[in-house]
């Protein structure tokens, strides 16, 4: 079985090559991990899932706080050659029980090696499960649901290593790199925590942000979201001078953000754009293209579609992505791969342009276009405005009863001045009627906006 190549294969043969360095730390020293440690652990894991009852195939949900001991169950969840799901703490219990049922789990392993066995799951497939079995599952992931109904995401082995090495393309991860990671593990396991670990690289991931400064100091990668980024901006943090690379993405860069960090740290936020069902697709190196989300990984091709048509440079249309690592199924119900692609690939349902340079600019997602008359335009457009405007953290547009209005979060005593501050950046028919100072803005489980109005 270990002579069977996947990710714990690479995992374990860096273990063997360097089994004291560091896979894993948050600042705590007795919660560091070397690379033996992390295997010898792992291994103990598998060795009790077999031992409970679990079979080769089944399908087991994680459900722990991020940190060491997640690392170590859902490598020994993979060692066992179970399909791990795993879900984040943070979600609510309505959630946990939806991915329960829609992924139908055999098992569910909690903190403290609590195993709960669930006997009466449910084929996921029409075969009696030997279609997803014929897939060598290792992982679902359900997508956000920020506009309609959760889909549970199938990665094989074959289709996580593929997906790993599309990414490392661009990135060039190796033992060298310190990377501080600063997003949910649950959500970002594949092409984050699996592709550091792989490639040998310590995972910094402080939880208080007074250890902050020490991962500071030795990061040689950095990987977040615009709103860390914003928090990183404000701290007493005064270089990253061991970065060659930070990376920001779950969420459009807002141009004031990437401007006030490399003022600060001299150094560039270089936005970049993954999904689910795909991988890392993009990165942006280019400081004068500070609104794309750059150019594509080498290993992917990229097609804009208008009514099935090709469209010209610098023209919109629908998203389509071909390459590696592509899923190899949804769940609930179950669509394998063969019926997802089209002649050019994966749909993504994301509306985007190149230009000329072969950079890529998202305008928004299909189910967020508006027309309002004659004009049409996506709340994406407008929230990026908006976010770029000072005293704004974030927004969200929607129509309401037919009005286009704007929910804002941030130190703001008025919005008086914002539609006047608009007419110089967009169409008037773009420029929101009404705006809401609200405290916060409404969250799917995976912590992105959510567009369904109620």
């Amino acid at each position: 079985m270990q002579d069977r190549m996947d990710v714990i294969s690479l995992i374990r043969k860096h273990a063997t090559r360097n089994p004291r360095q560091k896979a894993y730390c948050d600042g705590v020293a007795e919660n560091s991990l070397t690379y033996a440690e992390l295997i010898r652990r792992a291994d103990a894991v598998a060795e009790s899932l077999r031992n409970r009852g679990c079979q080769p195939g089944d399908r087991c949900g994680l459900l722990m706080p991020e940190g060491g001991e997640f690392l170590v169950s859902a490598l020994g969840i993979l060692i066992a050659r179970l399909c791990v799901a795993p879900i984040g703490v943070f979600v609510p219990q309505a959630e946990i029980d939806f991915v329960i049922e829609a992924a139908q789990l055999h098992w569910f392993l909690l903190s403290d090696s609590k195993l709960v066995r669930f006997p009466l799951a449910s084929p996921v497939d029409e075969s009696d499960d030997k279609d997803f079995r014929a897939c060598d599952p290792a992982y679902i992931r359900f997508t956000s649901g920020s506009t309609g109904r959760r889909k549970g995401v199938l990665l094989g082995h074959s289709t996580i290593l593929e997906r790993l090495v599309a990414a490392n393309d661009l990135l060039k991860i190796g033992s060298q790199d310190n990377v501080w990671f600063n997003l949910p593990m649950a959500d970002h396991f594949i092409v984050s925590t699996l592709l550091y670990l792989s490639r040998g690289a310590t995972i910094l991931s402080p939880k208080k942000s007074y250890l902050w400064p020490a991962a500071a100091q030795q990061a040689t990668v950095v990987y977040g979201d615009p709103g860390f980024y914003r928090e990183l901006i404000k701290s007493d943090i005064s270089n990253l001078d061991s970065a060659r690379l930070v990376i920001s993405t779950t969420a459009p860069l807002p141009s004031q953000v990437a401007a006030e960090f490399l003022e600060k740290f001299a150094i560039p936020l270089n936005p970049a754009l993954g999904m689910i069902e795909l991988g890392l697709l993009t990165i942006n190196f280019r400081r004068d293209k500070c609104d794309s989300v750059g150019i594509m990984m080498p290993a992917y091709k990229a097609t804009i579609l208008n009514e099935n048509n090709l469209v010209r440079i610098g023209q919109t249309g629908e998203l389509q992505i071909n390459g590696p690592g592509l899923l190899d199924a949804y769940l609930a119900p179950w669509r394998p791969k063969s019926k997802l692609l089209g002649t050019h690939g994966f749909p993504t349902g994301d509306y985007a342009r190149f230009d000329a340079e072969g950079y890529l600019f998202l305008l928004g997602r299909g189910k967020n276009r508006i027309t309002l008359g004659s004009v049409q335009f996506f709340c994406e457009e407008i929230e990026s405005t908006l976010n770029g405007l000072p005293g704004i953290d974030e927004s969200r547009v929607y129509l309401d009863s037919g009005i286009l209005s704007a929910e804002l979060v941030g130190p703001l005593n008025s919005t008086d001045w914002i539609a006047e501050s608009l007419e110089t950046k967009l169409e008037s028919a773009k420029i929101p009627t009404i705006f809401k100072i609200v405290s916060s803005l409404p969250r799917t489980p995976n912590g992105k906006i959510s567009r369904i109005i109620e």
